[in-house]
């Protein structure tokens, strides 16, 4: 939690109450994240020989996956209805008057725009900053190894490398700007995002 002031989440309200007016979650508050790591070599062709060796042996998986709760926004309104920040857009914010949650929230409706209403032109609005989370994030990565050995210190491996794996769509916080032809709708991605990727390669160690 922290008041912020620093011009970020609607703040164009009085800088003598920030402190209060604009008490609330931190840009930076992810509640929750989940991640692991899985490296094992897997156990074919141990006893074998030859060509059966060359072609069992050596092999190696990687899985890296993470799972996290969405980063908070704030609604705002388009204009300065406040008045506290004359001739700025998305100043201030609105009046929050219901619970913004849905029970199955998707792209083109993420929160109960509903929830929102312009507050009396020169008075500030009742929403609190950093009220509402964002989606959720989740990625799964894949790897395949298999390490050919070329005598001693010399080592050949192929690498089949598969990133985002499910293909996720992990969205960025919606379109929050109250009365917006996008308003409630997830139209952006999350910063560093890729769709799925694969990728193979040899690499020799010396």
């Amino acid at each position: 939690m922290d008041n912020a002031g620093r011009g970020d989440n609607g703040f164009g309200t009085v800088p003598a109450l920030a402190s209060t007016l604009d008490y609330g979650n931190s840009n930076f508050d992810l509640r929750q994240r989940i991640a692991g790591n899985i490296f094992c070599e897997l156990p074919f062709g141990r006893q074998d020989s030859g060509t059966n060796a060359l072609l069992r042996r050596g092999w190696q998986l990687k899985l890296a996956g993470s799972w996290s709760t969405g980063l908070p926004f704030t609604v705002l309104n388009a204009t300065d209805v406040s008045n506290t920040n004359p001739g700025a857009s998305a100043a201030d914010r609105p009046d929050q008057i219901g619970s913004p949650t849905l029970g199955n929230p998707g792209v083109n409706r993420f929160f109960d725009l509903s929830a929102f209403v312009a507050q009396t032109p020169g008075t500030l609005g009742s929403e609190r900053r950093n009220q509402l989370y964002g989606p959720h994030s989740r990625r799964l990565d894949a790897s395949v190894f298999k390490n050919i050995s070329l005598g001693p210190e010399r080592l050949l491996q192929f690498r089949a490398e598969m990133f985002n794996v499910t293909n996720a769509a992990n969205f960025a916080a919606p379109a929050a700007i109250l009365g917006g032809a996008n308003f409630g709708q997830l139209t952006q991605m999350t910063a560093g995002y890729m769709a799925r990727e694969i990728q193979f390669a040899l690499r020799l160690q010396f």
